[in-house]
């Protein structure tokens, strides 16, 4: 009967060999668990469903906003009307890739509304039924977007459910969802949004979270 060889350490060839290949293949499976949850870059994929333009930029990486990045999204995201850009919220930025990592669609986020100037949306406020008159899209921290056209409350769902700022959806002949990173609000329409966010914000209580509608 042939002996069993065993190494210094008192285990067996076999023994050595199985522990050696599981610390190797543990060496490689955790940093790519580690880089799953904490991603080194967020990148945005966006089309603009009024004016046709793609964007697809990595914004933030390694633990800062890249500078660069920042103009090119709020010109994408500017008012299409008087092609004025703002400073976007960078908040609205991560809440917005923060949805698209959470739905299942592999669609860009189709984007129907970005900045508004103070001019554009007096006039669709006057013009049409829902528009906030003190609304968030004149401070860079809303948008208008859908994503799955055949499911589109997916994306309403999403924001729901990490529960950020306000998101609002409206079924209509074209079904959008309203995001922004104001006080806390769900809505859905023909509901509205709580009256008074703004002054919330503006009093500094931009995390006060109000009853929500379900």
């Amino acid at each position: 009967m042939k002996k069993q060889i065993r190494s210094k350490s008192g285990l067996s060839r076999r023994k050595a060999l199985q522990w050696g290949t599981a610390a190797a293949a543990s060496a490689l499976v955790t940093p790519a668990l580690v880089r799953a949850e904490a991603p080194y870059k967020r990148i945005l994929k966006m089309q603009s469903l009024n004016s046709g333009e793609k964007l697809t930029i990595t914004y933030w990486a390694d633990g800062a906003y890249i500078e660069d990045a920042l103009p090119r999204i709020n010109w994408f995201m500017r008012d299409l009307r008087t092609h004025e850009s703002f400073k976007m919220d960078v908040r609205l930025l991560d809440l917005l890739w923060e949805i698209d990592q959470n739905t299942r669609s592999n669609n860009p986020l189709y984007t129907m509304s970005g900045y508004r100037s103070p001019e554009t949306n007096a006039m669709l406020a006057a013009t049409s039924e829902g528009v906030d008159e003190a609304s968030f899209h004149m401070r860079g921290m809303a948008m208008d977007l859908t994503q799955d056209f055949r499911d589109p409350e997916a994306l309403f769902l999403v924001a729901k459910k990490l529960g950020r700022g306000g998101a609002g959806f409206y079924p209509t002949k074209r079904p959008f969802v309203h995001v922004d990173v104001g006080p806390k609000d769900l809505w859905r329409w023909p509901e509205k949004p709580r009256e008074g966010r703004a002054v919330d914000v503006e009093r500094g209580n931009a995390e006060t979270a109000p009853k929500a509608k379900s």
